[in-house]
């Protein structure tokens, strides 16, 4: 009798593996600003503005100005692959970010809706930075999240840490810890980046991290980009990431044109399957992401 169990188990152990896509990461990937999507998501060690509310908490602690930001979002699967069974749910997201500059503690909150294939997604978070040095800040974030996914389905709260370091006018530092006390361990992250601005015209941004810090490889994301001031009121990007946590690799580019009080933003990403074998795409299939977003200065 305990053979015949062992054997049945054995079986139904096997029939899982034959469905790996029900049982790899299947979260719902963190929410990123236009800007973000055009240099892959890189941008931990960067200074910036609105991106603090959702990335690095401590980097707005350098900023002077306060804004307000909307952003839409939409994602479809490109390469449909025949052995689908179901449609490919398109993705549709939107962003409301408020930052403040204007008191001691600079800082920031946000709405953020997701409804991708990987479930549904409201979130609110808030942001407070802070200096610790003349060229160091200390920030820290609080997420509430509502989540309907293939993860979770709960409400939650976590907490983001993060320090801002400037070298020089050149080279910038960052480092993130999200959700430390791993109240959704599947989002668990640990970050690291840099940017360093060859001149007025060239900057390089790049970020690893993990998800795991006991299988760092097996969770390890690297994010690497090119930022081009090539006229006066334009910006040009270019990234590409590699996530293992997500199975997920590609790259994104886009534009931004600033004006005196006033930003419009415009990214491109794709992304597709790193092991084939697992996650919700299959082989050939892409996720193709339009990001369109308007920043207003206050």
């Amino acid at each position: 009798m305990n053979l015949y169990l062992y054997l049945i188990k054995t079986l139904l152990f096997l029939s899982v593996l034959q469905i790996p896509s029900l049982y790899a990461y299947e979260g719902i990937s963190d929410f990123e600003t236009t800007r973000l999507k055009s240099t892959g998501g890189a941008g931990i060690g960067s200074i910036l503005l609105n991106e603090a509310v959702i990335l690095n908490p401590a980097s707005i602690g350098f900023m002077q100005n306060s804004s307000i930001l909307y952003q839409k979002d939409r994602s479809k699967l490109n390469n449909d692959s025949d052995t689908r069974s179901s449609d490919y749910k398109k993705g549709n997201s939107e962003l409301i970010l408020i930052t403040d500059t204007s008191s001691t503690l600079n800082g920031g909150i946000s709405y953020q809706y997701q409804n991708i294939e990987a479930g549904k997604r409201t979130r609110l978070t808030a942001t407070a930075a802070a200096p610790v040095s003349k060229s160091t800040v200390l920030g820290f974030g609080i997420a509430y999240t509502q989540e309907e996914s293939y993860l979770y389905d709960k409400d939650y709260t976590h907490f983001i840490i993060g320090l801002t370091h400037v070298e020089s006018k050149k080279l910038s530092y960052g480092i993130i810890v999200k959700d430390p006390s791993q109240t959704a361990a599947e989002y668990f992250e640990v970050g690291a980046g840099f940017q360093y601005t060859l001149n007025s015209f060239v900057s390089f941004i790049g970020d690893i991290g993990t998800g795991d810090m006991e299988n760092y490889e097996d969770h390890s994301y690297t994010k690497y980009a090119i930022q081009l001031n090539s006229f006066k009121d334009w910006h040009f990007r270019y990234g590409q990431f590699s996530n293992e946590s997500t199975n997920l690799k590609g790259h994104g580019y886009g534009a931004s044109w600033v004006g005196p009080r006033f930003s419009i933003d415009y990214a491109y990403k794709l992304s597709e399957p790193i092991d084939e074998n697992k996650g919700i795409l299959y082989k050939d299939e892409q996720i193709v992401e339009h990001s369109f977003s308007l920043v207003v200065l206050i």
